[in-house]
């Protein structure tokens, strides 16, 4: 009987990773830009531009995504979207999602932001689940900073 049950839940994992071929990688995302949507009382709606790289050698179609997003270290604002979006092998798009924060949450951000952030950029977290074609739900969380501007190379050139 134990055989049986042993048998019966290997076989189930090996036909549940049969889409996934064996050097599968997640897709890696960053936040690209964002744009106010709008602006409320108790919540405000902005537009989130993530790049979403694929780095397998096939291509993935996005099916959703799920996330929550930290900036400076505090809890920012989430999202969701079931765009299908199809990245070609070894390249990136860009994904719009809704993100939706609590005003308590926005304000926290604004006093909690040093004044060289406009210079060296806001850190960011973003974390949560995407979905593929190939894969089912793929957990994420990556981080980066966001505006920094560019310095200037410094030195002499010959």
């Amino acid at each position: 009987m134990l055989r049986r049950i042993a048998l019966v839940l290997s076989t189930l994992a090996l036909a549940a990773c049969s889409g996934l071929p064996l050097n599968a990688q997640a897709p890696k995302i960053s936040v690209a830009g964002v744009d106010v949507k709008s602006l409320g009382l108790f919540e405000q709606r902005f537009d989130l531009s993530l790049r979403v790289g694929n780095p397998n050698d096939f291509d993935l179609e996005i099916e959703g995504l799920d996330l929550d997003i930290e900036v400076n270290g505090l809890a920012f604002a989430q999202g969701l979207t079931r765009t299908a979006t199809l990245i070609p092998a070894l390249s990136s798009t860009l994904l719009h999602v809704e993100a939706i924060t609590q005003s308590k949450d926005l304000l926290q951000q604004i006093a909690s932001l040093p004044p060289e952030s406009a210079e060296e950029g806001v850190p960011y977290r973003i974390r949560g689940r995407i979905r593929t074609d190939r894969t089912g739900w793929l957990p994420f969380d990556q981080s980066g900073v966001f505006g920094a501007q560019k310095k200037k190379p410094t030195g002499t050139s010959i």
